[in-house]
């Protein structure tokens, strides 16, 4: 019998690939349309996998289904893929487990065993919760898979920190895979890291996009991530699970530290961030967060101990790098959420208007108005055809160490505005910062700009000007790939190293492009405050139009701009 299912299943794909899952499910009715029998003949699971892809929010179901759901023509298409690739490291899975109700405990474990890449170890800690249908599980588990799960029970209780850097000292693996005890790993986590180092042979360390699940067990609050973002994880720990690092880069880090208790994670990442920056992000859900009476993901109340962890955890980091300044809960966000008020000598600014000049006595007595900061001098930039040579040749004239780079319908709505924006180009690696940009009936009109295909989108656009959304991209500092046109502060040195290149644009917006552009190809960081919202007086949504020239050049010289997607934007991130 084994042997005819294994011939059935071979040479029944293509056929099955047609009339199976994909088509036979009605995913309203929740109900398979194919026959019982033909599901035992093919191992097809997915009768007992469809219920992790349901949602309380109709349009988060369907999302789920199409972008996420595999059916078992697919799970095993992804297992024999595995065999031909050159790179199958071991993924160690640590796992501290503490008091946890049973039923979410053995979903947990049952997320890991049915993992599509077999090439995996769960190294568990029992904390010493003292109850003993937990240690049963979880030495049932063991026994299914001896050879794979490694597991040490603890008299006593140590806490999170403690448990969790015992269980990465059991790890065997090239990598190690963070869970915690009632969470939920997508069968096809570890599948889609794999495949990613097989790619990138290079990569110390992936994470990938999460939600939530809720009491009764359905899924929510989809949290999409940007790509590899240093600003955004010094506001707040962004990147939470799945996480897989390189196991000899933990114990260079030093591993989990006391004192660092409910957000030990946090502290860890800030350190390895430190040390490497082949870090890549999966823009996949492939671990779920359960929501509980006792949990941060519910409540962020529970574990208040865990914010002032996170606080002392980042004025380490700003002291390690030598960057002066201190943590705090910003007034503006959500808590869980930190800013960094940093410490910075009165900074001397060079401005360039564009499209305006200095009879224009509003915008200079608007700048004159900003506190903490000098300004130097005003230039401006009447827009014509060889605008980008002109920029450029202003530019090569600034001799403050800061530029800001101001279009004439733009104003400040506080008096500090501008320093905070200098205070935001203090870490090394930061050549360009923008702000928040709200029209007058108090929206976002664009937070930063985004790429898809060669197509401009405006981040945020529509949010009110308050709100903070999921990833608190509407409130915090965050990395992104293209600066605003309208605004952008910029650190003069970096500039003049480019400008040079930038000269043959016709208009400002490509010049603006290709400047970001030519900034992220030199590892240069551009950042955007939604903390820092400036008005736009102009009647219209601001939105850019290419001439064939500088779209010609664009494409010419970063063709990556439209052959791909914004590593640091995707549209789900609009999601509020």
């Amino acid at each position: 019998m084994n042997l005819f299912r294994r011939v059935f299943l071979r040479l029944s794909d293509p056929l099955l690939k047609k009339c199976l899952w994909q088509r036979s499910y009605d995913i309203d009715a929740q109900k398979s349309k194919s026959p019982a029998w033909l599901d035992k003949l093919m191992y097809c699971d997915c009768a007992h996998a469809i219920h992790h892809y349901q949602s309380t929010e109709p349009g988060y179901r369907h999302y789920l289904w199409n972008h996420n759901f595999l059916g078992c023509i697919e799970k095993r298409q992804r297992q024999r893929t595995v065999k031909h690739w050159r790179h199958k490291p071991v993924v160690s899975i640590q796992l501290p487990v503490f008091k946890v109700d049973i039923g979410q405990l053995q979903a947990c474990l049952d997320s890991v065993a049915r993992q599509l890449y077999p090439h995996w170890q769960l190294c568990i800690v029992e904390d010493g919760c003292g109850i003993s249908t937990i240690r049963e599980t979880l030495l049932a588990f063991r026994d299914r898979f001896p050879d794979k799960v490694k597991i040490a029970l603890r008299d006593d209780n140590r806490g999170i920190t403690a448990s969790s850097q015992e269980a990465f000292e059991l790890t065997d693996g090239d990598y190690v895979a963070f869970l915690d005890h009632d969470d939920y790993l997508a069968p096809e986590a570890l599948y889609e890291v794999v495949k990613l180092i097989n790619l990138h042979p290079d990569t110390d360390w992936i994470y990938s996009d999460n939600d939530k699940i809720d009491s009764h067990g359905l899924r929510c609050c989809l949290h999409a991530k940007p790509a590899w973002s240093p600003e955004l994880l010094m506001t707040y720990n962004y990147i939470l699970h799945l996480s897989v690092i390189r196991r000899s880069l933990i114990q260079q880090a030093g591993g989990f530290r006391e004192g660092f208790e409910g957000s030990q994670d946090h502290d860890l990442y800030l350190r390895i961030s430190e040390l490497s920056d082949k870090i890549r992000h999966i823009p996949h859900v492939l671990y779920s967060w359960r929501q509980s009476a006792a949990s941060v993901a519910l409540n962020p109340e529970n574990k208040r101990y865990a914010y002032d962890s996170a606080l002392r955890a980042l004025n380490a980091a700003l002291q390690r790098r030598g960057e002066t300044g201190y943590a705090t809960h910003p007034e503006h966000s959500w808590l869980g959420s930190y800013q960094i008020i940093r410490q910075l000598e009165k900074p001397d600014i060079d401005v360039i208007l564009l499209g305006t000049n200095c009879t224009n006595t509003s915008v200079l007595r608007m700048l004159e108005q900003q506190t903490g900061v000098s300004i130097n001098k005003y230039s401006w930039l009447e827009p014509d055809e060889s605008a980008g040579h002109s920029l450029s040749t202003l530019i090569e004239n600034c001799q403050a160490p800061y530029l800001l780079l101001l279009a004439p319908s733009i104003q400040f709505n506080k008096p500090g505005q501008l320093f905070d924006m200098a205070a935001n180009l203090s870490p090394a690696g930061v050549a360009i910062t923008t702000a928040k940009i709200v029209n007058s009936a108090g929206r976002v009109d664009h937070c930063g700009l985004a790429y898809q295909h060669g197509k401009l989108s405006y981040p945020l656009r529509g949010w009110e000007k308050d709100l903070d959304g999921i990833g608190a991209y509407g409130a915090l500092p965050r990395n992104i790939s293209i600066t605003s046109p309208l605004i952008s502060l910029c650190k003069t040195k970096e500039l003049q190293n480019l400008v040079a290149r930038l000269a043959c644009y016709q208009e400002i917006p490509a010049w603006f492009i290709g400047l970001s552009l030519e900034l992220l190809a030199k590892r240069l960081r551009i950042s955007v405050d939604g903390g820092i919202a400036t008005l736009d007086t102009a009647t219209e949504p601001y939105r850019i139009t290419l001439s064939d020239h500088d779209e010609y050049l664009l494409q010419t010289n970063y063709p990556c701009y439209f052959n791909s997607d914004d590593p640091l934007y995707h549209h789900q991130m609009n999601i509020c």
